[in-house]
């Protein structure tokens, strides 16, 4: 049965590639990023110390070759990062599937990425031969994947070669398991592939052990993205609060990875609650790229507001520096010449002022510093139905209070324990969402104690990517 439905997925994948590849072409660019390293392409210039031949792979049980781990977009890598700096002094390729996930491990990965500590490429597509070509390029003595990412052609032709497989921070859908129960014979012996398995809750364990994994090789640690560090100190906060342009006096809300149909109910919110208190600013960061200059568009038409993007604003803050250097040097030449703004923004305007109110994040890896200077997070995904839900644990690290919207599915666990804690609030129907706003707007004691239990439950839970590394070294690795 495995065999068959194993020969049926090699000729989907080729029937389906070239679609991809003439799509990723043409009509869905965002598919681009990367299209070489989806189809195997890794080349010499960035995976010169990898090089193997491509021909008579031989099994190997041995710590020769690098680790390679994969986060699929920006929520899992912000909670994978942590942990690999208790792999220091080994090899690791690092691979994600999404063009934001690449653009953030590039920036908060600089300094490995520069000194080759970690090699970054995309995802390859599950094709057979595909998986094959980038096995053979990188030999991996270890593939460590995390949440739910179960790849038939990845995990099948890895265990062939001897290569350890492990799930980390591993969770399984009600959906998904429903899904694979329905073909035992298929999905058992994918599932049985699996070295180890860390989970992040027992229910989690549960699934994976109805999947035929033994449990041996189940064990729990926990959720990852609990160790979700902010990315500045508060002192730090408060003086890039000041940089931007805003006041003590401002209240300031941040709706994090927003989607269609989400910005226009948040910015209503907003521009009603706003009549009331004046002194309210709203940071709006869209869950996607592509999307930035869609939400920029509709703000400047239909809710007839002058939004300002991030990405300028930042270059206002490094003119400035740059202008107590040099005080010779005239405005418009350094923001010209150095920081490529275009000659008709005026620097007085790219700051966040009474008639600036909304903040536009059309920047990559910076959502956590717009937490940290924040009174009220609002995360998207949970509005629209379809999504399902986004990490609540980042902003709850930064010490604000949490909203979300009725829909979590995706982050059941996550939201029940923050809810447990005290440091969110869930509304029933998306149309709850302003009074729960309005309650905390008013209450400025009830935001600083759900800031604090929020905050206080992800630093019990700081030393989780501490024992998902020892549980990799001792059984995955053999360290």
């Amino acid at each position: 049965m495995f065999r068959f439905f194993y020969f049926l997925y090699y000729i989907a994948w080729s029937l389906v590639l070239p679609c991809l590849v003439a799509l990723s072409k043409t009509l869905v660019p965002k598919w681009r990023g990367g299209l070489d390293y989806k189809l195997g392409k890794l080349n010499q210039e960035d995976f010169p110390d990898l090089a193997r031949a491509k021909k008579n792979l031989q099994p190997t049980r041995h710590l020769q070759g690098p680790i390679w781990f994969h986060a699929v977009s920006v929520g899992e890598l912000n909670a994978l990062i942590p942990l690999l700096d208790f792999f220091s002094g080994l090899r690791i390729v690092l691979s994600v599937t999404t063009e934001t996930a690449f653009q953030m491990a590039k920036n908060k990965l600089k300094e490995d990425l520069e000194n080759n500590r970690i090699k970054l490429f995309y995802m390859p597509w599950d094709h057979p031969e595909i998986i094959q070509k980038v096995l053979a390029r990188i030999r991996p003595c270890a593939i460590i994947l995390m949440e739910s990412e179960i790849w038939p052609a990845l995990l099948m032709e890895s265990h062939k070669l001897g290569i350890k497989l492990a799930i980390i921070n591993a969770k399984l859908s009600d959906k998904s398991l429903r899904f694979y129960k329905l073909l035992p014979q298929v999905f058992f012996p994918i599932f049985k592939t699996l070295d180890l398995v860390l989970c992040q809750s027992p229910a989690d364990s549960r699934k994976y052990l109805t999947m035929g994994v033994s449990k041996e090789k189940i064990f729990m640690t926990g959720n990852m993205k609990f160790s979700a560090i902010p990315s500045k100190s508060s002192k730090e906060a408060l003086q890039f609060r000041e940089l931007i342009g805003y006041k003590n006096s401002d209240l300031i809300i941040v709706c994090g990875s927003t989607h269609e149909e989400e910005e226009a109910l948040l910015i209503a919110i907003f521009q009603e609650l706003k009549l009331v208190y004046p002194n309210l600013r709203l940071i709006l960061a869209p869950r996607h790229p592509e999307r930035f200059s869609i939400v920029e568009d509709f703000i400047n038409s239909a809710a007839k507001l002058t939004p300002i993007r991030l990405s300028k604003l930042k270059k206002s803050i490094n003119a400035r520096a740059k202008l107590n250097l040099e005080e010779k040097a005239s405005i418009s030449d350094i923001l010209k010449a150095v920081y490529e703004i275009d000659e008709h923004d005026d620097l007085d305007n790219l700051k966040v002022g009474s008639s600036n109110d909304v903040v536009l994040v059309d920047t990559i890896g910076d959502l956590m510093d717009m937490f940290s200077i924040s009174n009220i997070a609002v995360i998207g995904g949970t509005i629209n139905e379809k999504i399902g839900g986004h990490n609540v644990l980042e902003p709850a690290s930064c010490g604000i209070p949490v909203i979300i919207g009725p829909f979590y599915y995706k982050n059941k666990f996550m939201v029940e324990s923050l809810e447990e804690a005290g440091g969110i609030k869930i509304a029933e129907a998306k149309e709850d969402i302003r009074l729960i706003l309005e309650s905390l707007i008013k209450n400025a004691d009830l935001r600083i104690l759900m800031g604090a239990q929020g905050k206080n439950l992800t630093q019990k839970h700081k030393k989780i990517s501490f024992y998902v590394a020892e549980k990799i070294k001792s059984e995955l690795l053999n360290l």
